[in-house]
């Protein structure tokens, strides 16, 4: 089975205002950050990013928001999941 997808920059008017972009999708995180990017540029929205899919996320997204010169500050946290109480997710915050 196929699944068309978009990119937010498609799906999203120019004129509608973009205040947060949340993104938990197994890997494929960097390449629907680039497809948002016009969004991410006009609008400077907080993004709290996955980056536990791929042993590369944890330093090419940051890398790439950084790339964007937006003054971001980024900040990485670990979420737990009790009863289990380890680390099962990590998340990058960029405000």
């Amino acid at each position: 089975n196929k699944i068309r997808t978009v990119s937010i920059d498609e799906e999203i008017p120019g004129d509608e205002k973009v205040t947060f972009i949340k993104m938990d999708i197994e890997g494929a995180e960097l390449k629907a950050l680039h497809g948002a990017e016009q969004t991410i540029r006009r609008h400077k929205p907080r993004l709290a990013v996955c980056i536990y899919h791929k042993p590369e996320d944890i330093y090419e997204i940051p890398e790439y928001i950084s790339s964007l010169d937006l003054g971001y500050r980024l900040y990485i946290r670990h979420h737990g999941r009790p009863p289990m109480n380890h680390f099962v997710e990590t998340v990058l915050y960029a405000l």
